[in-house]
Order: structure tokens, then C-alpha cells, then sequence
């Protein structure tokens, strides 16, 4: 009996030969021999070197030896080892089988790798099943003539009327094919060499699922991923207990009860090995096909290195993958063409039907090494014909829009579809090229709505800005000036604007084909744009509406109803006009206390009467019905209003009114002030008796002034240019800073201002005499003129002048 220290112990020999000096030993230190029928017996099996004793120590704490890959790949199990597992609190004895296809045993010598398999089958009751990713879908690579052999030596022989359970582990998982896409071909396989085998009578039409449990697993690479294969190989353990599942066990991989007692599991080892190597039956598949199966093999991996280190293949990858290579599935092919036609050579002789699949597998293992460098030039192409198509649909305009861009889109797809054609390194177009193509037309519908939004967003922003210069300025003026139906002019103003903007917008999006609910999320977002303008106007109306009233009351106060400035005479009523501009005031305010920009407010002729009351009784805290108007004006609702319609509260109207009463009493002060002056003016004049006082006594003056013209003259000239001067002086306005401040501001204004009535009064002379100059030789050139025609009139002819002359001078 064979031993390796905690490696466990040696239960068949390579020479196939059954050792029992220390299985009763380790039957009775792991437990098994006092569990009854309550163990378990674990076995894996697989391809030499696939990794089988890593497995299982790093899943059951076992300390099989394990390959030495810096030694070269050999056979490091040999025969079959068992050993027990110190992580399950259940006894559970672990089966390390020899590896298949084994080139120590030659590749006739399958005897001891078909007996391991059923006697692992026969004393197991779980059989793990190690197969690499790569080889799932080989017809070697993954065992289906031993897989096969196994299942119809199974059902001749160890048929117990019990399910065994069958644990596909697939080692290197490949991150880019789902598991799910490995297990159907797996199912599949199996599916089909179970209906290959004859079956007894009484089981035919049965399914293989009808004899064995079949699950499966995957783990990641063991070299490049230690630490997730370890992590993973816990959890696989973990399926192994029956004690951590909380259903009682019913997720466990073991069964509850085994079919042989602990005690007698060392002679029914003996008498399964005994039956097993009696079988002459069992013949694997022929010497002729087994021999091809491993010459295509080997030539395939010879060619395959070869095919690798070609400096053609090197260059193509390179080029590949530094860009977008011209003819680059044309050249790849002619590589590929050459390395198949060394491939028919060498097997030329050896079984076809075997050659056939071989040399699919040939092609497939060419193209794979290529493979990185067509996905390379497949994204290339996807890239130039991503760029192509968003350099043209940013060119494309609003106007058919959605016509031009499905063109641009066909046009760009058939240069890709071209491209796609020189790049591919099959004469069929590969799912991977497929799926670039699917990725161009997502990036072309990203763009494609990239572009749609901008225009979309660039029509909606010229609409809103087209929107708010036709809404802000009527609207804007209408708050202003508060007239008694601003709500109403208000809410058509919108109606009108929203209507016309909206058929605006339609006209404009109509060529860029938006869907239903774009459409109506523009329209609804131009809705909101509207609406958000208004309660900015009306907030902005709320926030200055002291300053507003004011302007009503000052334009009522100050302005008549022709628009013209009001003259506080003597007998104008101040008090009524003051009334009247505060309820126009006060009803001003009232339209800025709820919003109305929706519907109208029947609540409003409450406000609207209380701050009427206000302005009538504003020396008084009560109005006509008796109730309070502070007490009315200190709450914080309007009574039967909506909260969200409320714009001024009880409290800040009665605020904003105060606001405005400080700023309008100097107005009326000034107004009462005028008025006061006008009837002082009017009380000026002096009495009759001092009139006639003064013409009796200053009679002798005035005849003195009649006789000197020049003095009479220079009074009047000095009356009007002190008066100029007076009137420039604003003496009213200087005396309201005081005293002392207005005399020295009339200091310093008086010569400025005589200076410049001065240059008036001087300029206003020189045109007098301009005009003066200019009007006499006006009259003397029209004298002259009339002269010389009724002289030409009465004189003679120039002829008889001279010769009157010269009558004259003769004599």
C-alpha cells in the first residue's frame, strides 16, 4: 500500500491493482467506519493535468500532490488516491482518479482510465467531471467516447434503481460566453450519446436525466485568479454540507444515506475492482479513429505554433491594431489558405470523417489567433463610420431634417457594411462583426437624437425668446399702470401669446418628425415658460407694489383727465382729488393681493371693499360696518382665498399702504402749501383808497416819465432783466433749505446768472438789429425797383439818349 503522508492513501496502483493493506485504516480514522450509512464518497475524474488535485484540496482540504508546472507538464496521479476531507463535519472520503489521455499510457492503452471511470461511478456518490472551457464542444477534448462508455457500462451493471449524481466542473471559464451557452452544449453531448447507446427494453425512451442528477459549475483560471478560485471553491464546498442548507439538506450535493456501511466499504472496494477488470466487454472506439483523433490533434497544435510565430500573421496584428488595414480579411485568408492546405497533407491518409472535424477545428484555431486583430479592425470601421455619421448629421438643418438623416444613415451603413466585408477574415460574416454593427447603429441613434434634441432645444429657444420679447413688454406695462381690468387683459394677452407661439413652435419642429410625446413635452415646456414669465412679472409687480400704487396715486393726484398737470388753485378741492387717487390707489392694491392670472377670484370685492375702506377712512381705525381695519389687516390669509393664490397678504398690504402714505404725504403737503400761496397771491393786491393815493400824489412822476422817453425805457429794461434774474433764482426753492444755506447759494448763483441773462439779453439785441438791418434793405431794394419801372416807363429809348447827348454836347 502506497503511501504520501497527508496526501492520503493508494487505493488502485498504475498496474491497476487493488490495494488493501491501509483502507481499513483510513476508513476508521476518518470516521467512516462508525458512520453507518452516514458518509459520503466524493470522485473526481478528467484529462491529465486539468487540475484535478488542486480542486480538490483547495474545495475539501485535501493534500493530493499536485503537478509542479515548473518541471513540465506529466503525469503526477497515478492510479487512484483517496484521502478524507477535514472540512466537512460529516465523514466524506475523497477520490483523486488517474487522469485520461495520458501519454504515459500511450494513446492504445485506455483499459485502466475506462475501469477508474466506472469504478468511480460505481462507489461515488458524487463523480466530479473536470473539463477546461476551451474543450467544451470537441469531440475529444471534452470525453464523449469515454463519456459514452461510461453511461452504457453504468446502465448495464451498477443500475441500483438510484440516481447518481454527475458534477460538471468547468475550469478557465471565459468571461465573454455565458455559462448558461457551455451547460446547453454539455446537456446537449450528453443528450446525444445517451440516445446513441442501446438500452434495454425497459428502458428505452427514457432520458439520461431519468438515471443521473446532473449539475454543473465553473471556476475561473487557478493561475491568473488564485484568490477568486480558492473563494469559489469554498462555495462549492458549501454544497457539500448538509447541515448549512436551511431546508434540511435538500440543496446537498450528498445523499442523506449511502446504499453500503461504512464497516463493509473496504470489501465492496474489492469486489467492484474484481467485477470491473473481469469485463471484457468493454472496448473503447477504434484503434484507426483514436489514432486519427490524436494525429489531427498534434498537427493542429504544431500548425497552430507555427501559424503564431508567422511574421506575416505578426505584421497583419500589428497593423490591425495600430488602424484600419486595407484588404485585411483578403490577406488573413490567404495565410489561413496556406496552413490548411499543410493540414490536408499531413493527414491525408487517416480517417476522413475524423479529418473533416479536424479541420474545423483547424480553421477555428487559425481564426482565433486572428481573431483579436479582426475585433480591432471591426471597431476601426465602426469608429470612421461613427464619425462620418456625426460630421453629417451635425450639417444637417431643421428643414427635412428627419429625410436627410435616415440618406446620411443608409449611406454610412453601406460604407461600413463594404468595409466590414475587407475586414473580415471568414467567408462568412462572424457574430462578432454582428455585433459591432448592432454597437454603429446605437452610436448612429445616439447621434442621431444628439442632434435631434440641439435642434429641437435651438427651435424652442428661439420660440421662447420670440415669446417672451411679443409677452414681457405689454404685459410689463400693463402691471405698471394697474388698470381695473389687468387680470383679464392679463389672461388674454397670455391665451394669445401661448396660442400663437404653439402653432409657431408646430410649424417650426414640423420637418424634424418629432414623436407624439417630444411634441408634447416642447409644447408643454413652452406652456411652462409662459406661465413662468407671468409670475415673474406678476413677482416682480408684487415685490415694487408700493412704487406702483404710488404711480397711480401721483398720476390721479397730480394729472387731470386730459393728462395735464393739475394748478392748485383757491378753489380746488384737495381733499376730493386725495380721495379719489387713494381708492384708485387702493384699488390698484387690490389687484396685486390675488393672483387672477388663471380665472378671476370672486373673494377679490372682499379685498377690494377693505382696502376701500382703507382709503376712506384713513385718519379712522373703523369702517362703515363697525369692525376693525387694523384687526382686518393683521391677519396672514384672506378669508375664502387659496394660500398658493395669494400675492400679498392682509399684513404686507396694510404694510405697502403705509409705505405709500409716507411717500405721498410730502405731495400732498406740497399741493396744500401751492394752494395756500395761490390764495396769499390772491390777497396781495392793495386797497382801492391806496390806488387812488398813489395817483394822486405820483402824478407829477408819471408826467415826468411821458416827457423823458429814455428814463421810461430803462426802468422798463431793468424791471424785466431783474425779473429774469428773479425768476432764474428759484428763490422759493433756495429758502426751503434755510436761511443761512439759501444765502449763500444765492451768492454764489446771482453773478452766473446775470452773466448769462446778460449774453441773453445781448444776444436777443443783436438779432433785433439784424432783423431791423435786414427789413430796411428789404424796403429800399423794392423802392428801387419800382423806381426803375416807372422810369423806364416815361423815359425814351437808349438810341434817342444818346443821341440827345450828343445834341448836347455838340452845343
Amino acid at each position: 500500500m502506497a503511501s504520501s503522508g497527508s496526501g492520503g492513501v493508494q487505493v488502485v496502483d498504475e498496474h491497476g491493482v487493488l490495494c488493501e493493506g491501509d483502507l481499513d485504516g483510513l476508513i476508521d480514522s476518518s470516521g467512516v467506519g462508525q458512520a453507518g450509512l452516514g458518509y459520503g464518497i466524493v470522485a473526481i475524474m478528467g484529462p491529465q493535468s486539468s487540475g484535478k488535485s488542486t480542486l480538490m484540496n483547495h474545495a475539501f482540504g485535501t493534500s493530493f500532490r499536485e503537478m509542479n508546472a515548473a518541471m513540465g507538464r506529466s503525469q503526477t496521479t497515478q492510479g487512484i488516491w483517496m484521502a478524507a476531507s477535514p472540512k466537512l463535519e460529516r465523514p466524506t472520503l475523497i477520490l483523486d482518479l488517474e487522469g485520461t489521455d495520458g501519454r504515459e499510457r500511450g494513446e492504445d492503452d485506455t483499459t485502466f482510465e475506462r475501469q477508474s471511470a466506472l469504478f468511480a461511478l460505481a462507489v461515488a456518490d458524487v463523480l466530479l467531471i473536470n473539463l477546461w472551457h476551451h474543450d467544451i464542444g470537441r469531440e475529444q477534448g471534452s470525453g464523449k467516447p469515454l463519456l459514452k462508455t461510461v453511461l452504457q457500462e453504468n446502465l448495464k451493471l451498477f443500475n441500483s434503481g438510484r440516481k447518481k449524481r454527475l458534477l460538471f466542473v468547468i475550469r478557465d471559464r471565459s468571461s465573454k460566453t455565458p455559462i448558461e451557452l457551455v451547460v446547453a452544449t454539455l446537456k446537449e453531448d450528453l443528450e446525444k450519446i445517451w440516445s446513441a447507446i442501446t438500452k434495454p427494453e425497459e428502458h428505452r425512451g427514457k432520458t439520461v436525466e431519468e438515471f443521473f442528477n446532473l449539475n454543473f459549475a465553473s471556476l475561473p483560471n487557478f493561475e491568473e485568479k488564485e484568490e477568486e478560485f480558492g473563494a469559489e471553491a469554498i462555495l462549492l464546498r458549501s454544497r457539500f454540507k448538509r447541515d448549512s442548507d436551511d431546508d434540511g439538506g435538500s440543496n446537498c450535493y450528498l445523499e442523506a444515506e449511502t446504499s453500503v456501511p461504512g464497516s463493509a466499504l473496504a470489501m465492496s472496494f474489492a469486489q467492484i475492482w474484481q467485477v470491473i477488470q473481469e469485463d471484457k466487454n468493454l472496448d473503447l472506439p477504434a484503434h484507426r479513429v483514436m489514432v486519427a483523433t490524436v494525429r489531427c490533434d498534434q498537427t493542429i497544435m504544431d500548425l497552430g505554433k507555427s501559424f503564431e510565430a508567422d511574421q506575416r500573421v505578426i505584421a497583419l496584428q500589428e497593423k490591425a491594431n495600430a488602424g484600419l488595414t486595407p484588404e485585411f480579411g483578403e490577406k488573413c485568408k490567404g495565410v489561413i489558405a496556406e496552413y490548411l492546405s499543410q493540414f490536408d497533407e499531413l493527414v491525408e491518409f487517416f480517417d476522413a470523417e475524423v479529418c473533416r472535424g479536424k479541420r474545423d477545428e483547424m480553421v477555428d484555431k487559425l481564426q482565433s489567433v486572428l481573431s483579436s486583430a479582426a475585433a480591432a479592425q471591426f471597431e476601426f470601421c465602426r469608429m470612421t463610420a461613427t464619425a462620418a455619421y456625426g460630421d453629417g448629421i451635425l450639417s444637417v438643418t431643421k428643414e427635412g431634417f428627419s429625410r436627410k438623416a435616415e440618406e446620411w444613415k443608409t449611406a454610412v451603413l453601406e460604407q461600413f457594411d463594404e468595409a466590414i466585408g475587407h475586414a473580415c477574415i471568414s467567408d462568412e460574416t462572424p457574430r462578432e462583426a454582428q455585433d459591432v454593427r448592432t454597437r454603429l447603429v446605437d452610436d448612429m441613434r445616439g447621434l442621431h437624437s444628439q442632434a435631434l434634441k440641439d435642434l429641437k432645444l435651438s427651435v424652442l429657444s428661439a420660440v421662447k425668446k420670440s415669446l417672451l420679447k411679443a409677452m414681457g413688454p405689454p404685459l410689463s406695462a400693463l402691471f405698471e399702470e394697474l388698470p381695473k381690468d389687468t387680470w383679464l387683459k392679463a389672461r388674454q394677452l397670455k391665451a394669445n401669446m401661448q396660442n400663437l407661439h404653439s402653432a409657431k413652435l408646430r410649424e417650426e419642429t414640423e420637418d424634424l418628425d418629432l414623436s407624439l410625446e417630444d411634441h408634447n413635452a416642447c409644447l408643454k415646456e413652452l406652456h411652462s415658460y409662459v406661465n413662468e414669465i407671468c409670475n415673474n412679472l406678476v413677482e416682480e409687480a408684487v415685490a415694487s407694489a408700493a412704487s406702483r400704487i404710488k404711480n397711480v396715486f401721483t398720476k390721479s393726484f397730480c394729472f387731470n383727465s386730459k393728462g395735464m398737470p393739475r394748478v392748485w388753485g383757491a378753489k380746488v378741492d384737495i381733499s376730493a382729488i386725495n380721495l379719489a387717487s387713494r381708492k384708485l390707489a387702493a384699488e390698484a392694491l387690490s389687484l396685486l393681493t390675488i393672483s387672477q392670472i388663471e380665472k378671476n377670484c370672486s373673494e377679490l370685492s372682499v379685498v377690494t371693499k377693505l382696502l376701500d375702506g382703507l382709503a376712506e377712512n384713513e385718519g379712522s381705525a373703523e369702517d362703515s360696518d363697525g369692525d376693525s381695519l387694523s384687526a382686518a389687516l393683521t391677519s396672514n390669509t384672506w378669508k375664502g382665498v387659496k394660500e398658493d393664490l395669494v400675492l400679498l397678504s392682509p399684513v404686507a398690504c396694510r404694510s405697502v399702504w403705509l409705505q405709500m402714505n409716507s411717500e405721498v404725504s410730502y405731495m400732498l403737503s406740497q399741493a396744500l402749501a401751492a394752494q395756500e400761496a395761490a390764495k396769499q397771491a390772491n390777497n396781495r393786491a392793495p386797497p382801492l383808497w391806496t390806488i387812488l393815493a398813489i395817483a394822486a400824489l405820483g402824478w407829477n412822476e408819471f408826467v415826468a416819465l411821458l416827457h423823458n422817453p429814455i428814463l421810461l425805457f430803462f426802468l422798463i429794461f431793468l424791471f424785466v432783466y431783474v425779473r429774469a434774474i428773479y425768476m432764474r433764482l428759484d428763490l422759493a426753492s433756495e429758502l426751503e433749505k434755510g436761511l443761512v444755506p439759501a444765502v449763500v447759494s444765492i451768492c454764489m448763483k446771482i453773478l452766473p446768472i446775470a452773466a448769462e441773462v446778460t449774453a441773453h439779453f445781448v444776444d436777443q439785441a443783436q438779432r433785433a438789429l439784424q432783423s431791423a438791418d435786414q427789413a430796411r434793405r428789404t424796403l429800399q431794394t423794392g423802392q428801387e425797383q419800382n423806381e426803375m419801372q416807372v422810369g423806364s416807363a416815361d423815359s425814351p429809348s437808349p438810341r434817342k439818349k444818346d443821341k440827345s447827348r450828343s445834341s448836347k454836347k455838340k452845343d
